[in-house]
């Protein structure tokens, strides 16, 4: 009988493994998995599996992938499992040498059957049906996990944070193979890409696990310790380090998840926004799959009114005249750059929509790039607004996921004359990120000020608007 048919006759005992991989762990390799183990094991088992594990330090992430990757060699027959890691040493030194040492707790006869080379694992005697290979994830190299074929697919991939997103968009096809399971793992050190989204904004998509290293006992109780004494309880270090969540902000993310969060779902009385004036702002479609949005803000308050996919001109210039008359618009502030036709449709109809230039020139020249940077840094400061003092308010956003991952997608940079700048659209996609349709439509709310409402809600005077175009 050859090696590898070995393997496949092992009856009942193999169809137990195959069922239940918490007991290939403890009958195969005589160890009894952490329940944060366990939970991966058994989430990783079915057929067509989609896996995402953010995990802290030193929670044996990489021991239980070694260990599901062995379980594969040794119980599927026609099986293939790519494994890829940003850097060589995430994939020789950790995940391969691992391999190893798991392979040497195996029984003598069942060690002989697999074969652990410097970037290869196979099962004697089945040829290139049956074998694990490390490939490093590199953005000039991004085939990392292209070309692979079988009845049985295992895609791993470690310190899935930092692979970067052109692997991922590559592999697209392979990954979404009929049967195919893939299971993400890493430290969850960034607030944007493949990752991220995986328990974010496709998380409908994944199986999603949280590995603390508070839970884990095989984390040293003094790590986390140290880890809070020397950056804080409340730091991202901590959050990612340490309870495995992923941080409110990226270092170059503009608005913060937490604070994003914090306004989202709040609750004001109507005397704490009434009095304010009201703004509505429209964002129109520039892409085919971008949406045209229309948010209203009221002081505090903001209220998402709708969000259409190929909504024409005509259409969308009455949506947004009915909306203005609903909620008595002190200003309708519409994005000039593919909104022109709305806007010249709606000054037909006898309305004054203020076009706005996303490009055009800031209120504060020397702090923002352009009108763009300085709308979303206003509404950073509006979210942020929300005092911890008891009783006071804060501003309030729709409970709407779309809107979180819009205000949270956005990364800034400094120009050159130490300006604030957002990065384009168009580099947002290059990263995986949709158009932040509904995070431009709020911050639109910002380019005019209007004055204040009396008590009875009628504006006290004509909007006042800071902004290079003016209300007749």
């Amino acid at each position: 009988m050859q090696r590898a048919e070995m393997l496949d006759a092992l009856g009942a005992e193999g169809a137990r493994w195959r069922a239940d991989p918490v007991l290939w762990v403890r009958e195969a390799l005589g160890v009894t998995p952490t329940p944060q183990q366990e939970a991966i094991l058994r989430a990783i088992q079915p057929r067509g599996a989609h896996v995402s594990v953010a995990s802290g330090h030193n929670t044996g992430k990489s021991t239980v992938l070694a260990w599901e990757v062995l379980r594969t060699l040794a119980l599927y027959p026609d099986c293939q499992v790519p494994c890829t890691a940003p850097t060589a040493h995430q994939l020789q030194d950790v995940l391969w040498s691992a391999l190893a040492k798991w392979r040497q707790k195996l029984a003598p006869w069942l060690r002989e059957q697999l074969v652990v080379q410097a970037s290869r694992v196979t099962v004697a005697g089945a040829g290139e049906t049956r074998f694990a290979v490390a490939r490093t994830a590199r953005a000039d190299n991004p085939d990392a996990l292209q070309g692979f074929h079988a009845d049985n697919l295992l895609f791993v991939v470690d310190e899935a944070s930092g692979v970067p997103d052109v692997i991922f968009q590559v592999a697209e096809g392979a990954l979404s193979s009929p049967g195919a399971r893939v299971i993400l793992t890493g430290n969850p050190t960034r607030a944007d890409g493949y990752f991220w989204r995986s328990h974010h904004r496709d998380r409908d998509k994944w199986v999603r696990l949280e590995m603390s290293s508070l839970e884990s006992p095989l984390c040293d109780p003094d790590y986390a310790k140290d880890m809070g004494e020397k950056y804080g309880v409340d730091s991202d270090i901590y959050r990612v380090r340490v309870l495995g969540q992923f941080p409110s902000a990226s270092v170059v993310q503009l608005i913060p998840r937490d604070l994003a969060e914090a306004a989202q779902g709040r609750h004001l009385r109507p005397d704490q926004y009434s009095t304010a004036g009201t703004i509505l702002g429209v964002d129109v479609a520039w892409h085919g799959d971008d949406r045209s949005c229309v948010y209203l803000r009221q002081g505090l308050r903001a209220t998402w009114l709708g969000t259409w996919h190929d909504v024409d001109n005509m259409q969308l210039a009455g949506l947004v005249a009915q909306f203005e008359d609903q909620h008595r618009a002190d200003a309708v502030c519409i994005d000039v750059g593919w909104g022109a036709g709305v806007i010249d449709r709606l000054r037909q109809m006898g309305r004054r929509p203020i076009p706005v230039n996303f490009g055009s020139k800031p209120l504060d020249e020397a702090r923002y790039a352009n009108k763009r940077a300085e709308m979303w840094c206003l509404m950073k400061d509006w979210l942020a607004s929300g005092s911890k003092a008891p009783g006071e308010a804060g501003a309030a956003i729709p409970d709407r996921q779309d809107l979180i991952d819009d205000l949270c997608g956005p990364q800034y940079f400094f120009t050159p004359s130490g300006k604030i700048a957002l990065e384009s659209k168009d580099d947002m996609r290059k990263r995986g990120l949709a158009s932040p349709d509904e995070g431009d439509a709020l911050a639109l709310t910002f380019a005019v000020n209007v004055r204040a409402r009396d008590l009875a809600g009628q504006p006290l005077q004509r909007p006042v608007v800071i902004n290079k175009w003016k209300l007749l």
